[in-house]
């Protein structure tokens, strides 16, 4: 009945369910935005949410209707960055690239910054998405806050020890210090060993840092057992 116009017979036999499921009362939103009443078609879907209604699917109908009809900030606003968020089964990048494409309009700065934004204290998932877009000043500050898996850590630092020596450091240092945190998995000596490896390299790359091995020093601090282990693993007291 959507199809063929008729409106108004398809919502009078929605009327007739006195227990709708979302998926059938979704016409009714669908009905109200072809008619330009693109206010009233958000309100109907937020009035269908739920615990048997899903929210993605949700979010999906009422960013569409709000695209539509031209109002793009009030899609991403409401909708693009929360949809986004959601969507756990994308990694961070892709995240990132999705609402990207989908808002052309919107600065990418804006994007990334609001994504992050969106997962107070989980900003050092977004290290290897800022990494990845070059923003490596940006990356170091987010790992800086929340931890980050040493492993990924270790592999940005050995990928960037000539090209981006003072980010290869930091990563490194960063590295060892959410070792000795006890953040990441199946760690070994190895990974230690390759976070210091990298961290000197990058040092000398950068023409010699004398701090360097204060800095290590200082990123292993702390009686925690991981940061014993650490440190035993680098042969420091």
């Amino acid at each position: 009945m959507f199809s063929a116009g008729r409106f108004d017979d398809l919502l009078d036999v929605l009327a007739l369910d006195p227990k709708p499921f979302w998926q059938a009362q979704q016409w009714a939103a669908k009905v109200l935005a072809v008619r330009g009443d693109v206010d009233g078609a958000i309100a109907c879907i937020e009035g269908l949410r739920g615990p048997y209604a899903p929210d993605s699917a949700l979010s999906a109908l009422a960013e569409r209707f709000l695209l539509d009809a031209g109002r793009i900030e009030d899609a991403y606003a409401r909708y693009g960055i929360r949809a986004a968020a959601a969507n756990t089964h994308n990694t961070h990048i892709a995240r990132y690239r999705s609402l990207v494409k989908s808002y052309p309009g919107i600065p990418t700065a804006r994007i990334l910054g609001d994504l992050i934004a969106s997962a107070p204290g989980e900003e050092g998932k977004w290290f290897a998405t800022a990494k990845t877009l070059k923003q490596f000043d940006l990356a170091i500050a987010l790992a800086s806050r929340s931890p980050v898996d040493p492993k990924t850590l270790v592999r940005a630092a050995r990928d960037h020890v000539k090209s981006q020596p003072a980010f290869a450091l930091e990563s490194a240092l960063l590295a060892l210090h959410w070792m000795a945190r006890g953040a990441g998995y199946d760690l070994t000596s190895a990974d230690v060993w390759a976070a210091r490896d990298h961290a000197l390299a990058a040092a000398q790359t950068l023409a010699g840092d004398a701090d360097v091995a204060k800095r290590i020093a200082e990123a292993v601090a702390g009686q925690g057992a991981p940061a014993i282990w650490v440190r035993q693993s680098l042969g420091l007291s």
